[in-house]
């Protein structure tokens, strides 16, 4: 979140940097929250993490398909039972639970 964004302004924010795409934000559907150790962090510090999961709909636009020097390495589309079998950190079950 950059200073003085809303949740909602860096969500969309993210989702046009990270993926290419836009979206319409509706209400939101769910907040997850987990403290991690310094073992757990990429950044070796502990810390929060707090995610607001919004709805969304109207997706816009095409996936990103170059990555110089970003946090993302890739963006593609799966089903479920893919994303349940690929390596992912806790914050996508959150999300697969929501969805499922």
């Amino acid at each position: 979140m950059d200073w003085g964004e809303s949740a909602r302004e860096t969500a969309h924010r993210e989702l046009l940097e990270e993926t290419g795409l836009t979206a319409t934000l509706g209400d939101v559907a769910g907040i997850f929250s987990r403290w991690f150790t310094e073992q757990e962090s990429a950044r070796g510090e502990p810390g929060h993490l707090v995610c607001i999961v919004f709805h969304a709909s109207g997706l816009r636009g095409d996936l990103r398909e170059e990555f110089a020097g970003d946090t993302t390495d890739a963006v593609q589309w799966f089903d479920i039972e893919e994303i349940e079998a690929l390596p992912h950190v806790e914050l996508v079950d959150f999300v697969v639970g929501l969805v499922s």
